[in-house]
């Protein structure tokens, strides 16, 4: 599958192979982080589309606010998850591969 194609086979200490996992970036805490308290049917995909404009980075939410986030994409009602505004130091490789990125779009 071409989706593998960059990843690194690796062997363990019986000499079986294994695709290696991806380490993907976090997001410290920063004042320009915005705060949301979630409401019914939120999701962690329509999130990333409202201020990312892409669903596909559902993830950087995700990584942002570990002690929510239970697998599922749908938010806890109630609680309180942190939008990362500014992504420019962090996770450029892996939100573009390699491109450039700047700050949130809106959705606020």
């Amino acid at each position: 599958m071409a989706r593998y194609n960059d990843t690194i086979i690796r062997k363990d200490k019986n000499k079986q192979q294994y695709l290696s996992t991806e380490e993907y970036p976090t997001f410290p805490k920063k004042d320009t982080d915005l705060l949301i308290r979630a409401k019914f049917g939120q999701r962690l995909d329509t999130l990333a589309n409202q201020y990312y404009g892409s669903p596909d980075l559902w993830w950087i939410i995700a990584r942002a606010n570990p002690e929510c986030f239970d697998g599922g994409l749908f938010l806890k009602v109630g609680k309180e998850y942190r939008i990362p505004t500014d992504l420019s130091e962090t996770g450029e490789e892996f939100i573009t591969g390699g491109g450039q990125v700047g700050s949130v779009s809106g959705g606020y």
